[in-house]
């Protein structure tokens, strides 16, 4: 039991600082205003917000009509998705050594955490 613990907060202690590190070698930009493209079409960001103002005008035309919550809803799901697709994720310059360290933290931990969680107790 007291092993188990041990590597358990090993695990957690690698798997922690590996986290951390990768957040810090990690940008996070957006271009919300640029827009976002569907297939071939190059769709303007404002263009996102039409079937919500829509959806949103019909349910204080017509509140008990499914349609316009219907449209509400999907006015919100193009909102969020657009914002979502237009994130982009940059991984700063850094060293091979550094970035093998890094996952080894973060793998080596999970798979103490792992370890512990599925094995069971009463084998040695």
């Amino acid at each position: 039991m007291k092993n188990s613990l041990v590597i358990f907060l090993v695990g957690i202690a690698m798997l922690v600082a590996g986290l951390f590190w990768l957040t810090t070698i990690v940008q996070v930009t957006t271009l919300w205003g640029a827009g976002f493209r569907i297939g071939g079409a190059n769709i303007p960001s404002g263009l996102t917000l039409v079937p919500l103002i829509a959806g949103i005008l019909w349910v204080f035309f017509n509140p008990k009509a499914l349609g316009a919550k219907i449209l509400c809803v999907v006015g919100i799901v193009i909102l969020v998705a657009s914002i979502i697709m237009s994130v982009r994720f940059h991984v700063s310059r850094t060293t091979l050594f550094e970035f093998i360290l890094i996952f080894v933290c973060i793998a080596g931990g999970a798979g103490l955490i792992a370890r512990v969680l599925f094995t069971s107790g009463d084998s040695k």
